[in-house]
């Protein structure tokens, strides 16, 4: 949820937020600018906005929370659906509040209902196709021949043959990295990578661990180490860990560069 309430607030949040009340008050879709003025559409559609926005982010949270591994498919059309079922009866409520020509009795909840679930659902689409949701495609995608099979693949929904190159503790979660995206599981850091034998890989930071064959280069940014996955993940490297990347031959012995914890 603290996450979910940082993205509400954030200046992108925010600026989609002015531009589409600016949008809607100067086109006055559905009707509004023919019954409303001015002023009473930008109340009018500065509330049905920040509110769709509010409460998808919302349901986005719990949906990630309770169905994380859900296919992103699945997952887009439940949210979509969830969203526009609490939705709906707002926009209903508001609208006979608001407008001084059509009352409740006039506004009919299941074409308002079905018109909302087409613009939430459109925006949920449009998210992961810009990479605002991860994984960004609908669809799995086969894994090289001769990437292990692993028993944590076997808790994997949306990429359960894909390589996984990093696994990153996540509160009481474990974010997995692929070369497709990262499914997130209810998992122990510890325990995800127990699950990942037989293959190598090394722990960085108490937070993160690499797969070796994933490793494509090691980086010093600033006085600390960081190393650079084959999918373009960026991975910080502790002074405790570094010595783990010594043993494998990645780092050279008593190399001197500080490191954060």
């Amino acid at each position: 949820m603290s996450e979910t309430w940082a993205g509400l607030v954030s200046p992108l949040t925010l600026s989609i937020l002015a531009t589409a009340c600016v949008t809607a008050v100067v086109a006055g879709p559905f009707g509004t600018y023919d019954t409303m003025m001015w002023p009473t559409r930008l109340a009018y559609w500065g509330l049905v906005i920040g509110l769709g926005i509010l409460i998808g982010g919302f349901v986005r949270a719990i949906k990630k929370t309770v169905c994380h591994s859900s296919h992103p498919a699945i997952f887009d059309i439940g949210a979509s659906v969830m969203t526009s079922a609490a939705l709906a009866p707002v926009i209903w409520f508001l609208r006979g509040a608001f407008d001084p020509v059509l009352s409740h009795t006039d506004l009919n909840i299941v074409s308002i209902g079905f018109n909302t679930l087409l613009i939430v659902a459109g925006i949920f689409v449009l998210r992961r196709q810009i990479g605002a949701e991860q994984p960004t495609s609908y669809w799995r995608r086969t894994r090289l021949s001769d990437v292990p099979v692993t028993r944590l693949h076997r808790r994997m929904s949306d990429w359960p043959d894909s390589e996984i190159m990093r696994l990153s503790a996540n509160d009481h979660f474990v974010d997995v990295a692929t070369p497709h995206g990262v499914e997130t599981l209810r998992l122990r850091l510890s325990d995800a990578i127990a699950e990942m034998e037989p293959v190598e890989g090394v722990c960085t930071h108490r937070s993160h661990w690499v797969a070796l064959r994933a490793i494509d280069r090691i980086e010093r940014d600033a006085g600390k180490i960081y190393v650079i996955l084959r999918n373009g993940d960026r991975v910080p490297v502790s002074r405790k860990y570094r010595v783990r990347l010594e043993d494998v031959g990645l780092l050279e012995r008593q190399d001197g560069a500080g490191q954060g914890g």
